[in-house]
C-alpha cells in the first residue's frame, strides 16, 4: 500500500515536471518565432559552464578521489611522526654541586643543596626500512597527482562540451529563423496562387505544386523547432539544470 502511494507521488512529480518543462519549451519557441534572440533566452555561457562543473557526477567522483589521496598522504606523514619520541622528567632532592674557583692554587670543593631538576629529550625510533624505502608516501603523492590531473582534464572537456552544445543550440535557432522566413514567403505566395486558381488564371496542377512546396516548408519548420527543443534539452542534461531564463 505504501509502495503504491510512493509510486503515485513520484509519478505526479514526474508528470508535473514534464508538463512544466514542455510548457517552458513552448514559451521559448513562441518567443523565437516572435523574433527574440535565443541568446537572450539562455543563461550566459560562462554561468552554464560553472553549473555543469558543479553538477557533474564525474567531477564529484574525481573530487572524492582527490580528497581520499590527500588523506592518504596525511596518513603516511603521520606514520613518520609516530617514530618521534619525546621524554620529559622532573626530579626533586639533594644534589652535589662541584665548586671550582679561578685561583689555580685553590682546591675544588663540593656542596650539597636541595634542588628540583628538569630534563627534556627527543629520540627517533625509525626502522631502517622506513629510511631507505618511502614507497607508500611516493605512491600516495603520485595518486594525488593522477586524480588531480584527471579532474582538471574532465573539467576542460566538460567546458568544451558545453560550448559545443551551446553552438548547436545557436545553429538550430538559426535554422528555425531561416525556415520561418522561407515559410512566411511561401505562405504569401500560396495565398496569391490560390486566388489565381479561384479566378481561373492557373490550373489545378500548378496550384497543387505550390501547395506541396508550402506544406514541405511547414514540415521543415516544425522539424527545425523540434531540433531546437532537443538541443536545449541536451544542454540541460549537460549542465544539470534548466538553461533557459525564467519567463
Amino acid at each position: 500500500m505504501h509502495f503504491k502511494k510512493l509510486l503515485l507521488v513520484v509519478s505526479c512529480i514526474f508528470f508535473s515536471y514534464s508538463y512544466l518543462f514542455a510548457q517552458n519549451n513552448q514559451v521559448v519557441i513562441e518567443k523565437v518565432m516572435a523574433g527574440e534572440l535565443i541568446s537572450d533566452l539562455l543563461l550566459p555561457l560562462g554561468k552554464m559552464q560553472q553549473m555543469a562543473i558543479e553538477n557533474s557526477p564525474l567531477l564529484k567522483y574525481h573530487n572524492s578521489q582527490v580528497l581520499i589521496s590527500q588523506l592518504r598522504i596525511k596518513a603516511e606523514r603521520r606514520d613518520w611522526m609516530n617514530t618521534l619520541d619525546f621524554e620529559a622528567s622532573a626530579r626533586y632532592g639533594l644534589f652535589d654541586n662541584l665548586l671550582i674557583t679561578e685561583d689555580l692554587n685553590t682546591e675544588s670543593s663540593t656542596s650539597t643543596t636541595e634542588q628540583t631538576r628538569y630534563s627534556v629529550g627527543v629520540s627517533l625510533k625509525i626502522p631502517l626500512s622506513k629510511i631507505i624505502d618511502r614507497t607508500n608516501l611516493k605512491q600516495a603523492k603520485a595518486e594525488f597527482d593522477k586524480y588531480r590531473y584527471q579532474q582538471l582534464s574532465s573539467e576542460r572537456e566538460l567546458r568544451q562540451l558545453v560550448v559545443v552544445q551551446y553552438n548547436n543550440v545557436l545553429m538550430c535557432y538559426k535554422s528555425v529563423e531561416v525556415r520561418n522566413k522561407a515559410f512566411g514567403v511561401l505562405n504569401i505566395h500560396l495565398n496569391s496562387v490560390e486566388k489565381d486558381y479561384v479566378s481561373g488564371k492557373i490550373d489545378i496542377a500548378e496550384f497543387s505544386r505550390v501547395h506541396d512546396i508550402n506544406m514541405n516548408a511547414e514540415l521543415e519548420l516544425e522539424r527545425a523547432k523540434i531540433e531546437l527543443i532537443s538541443s536545449i534539452q541536451v544542454l540541460n542534461e549537460i549542465v544539470g539544470k534548466p538553461v533557459t531564463l525564467k519567463n
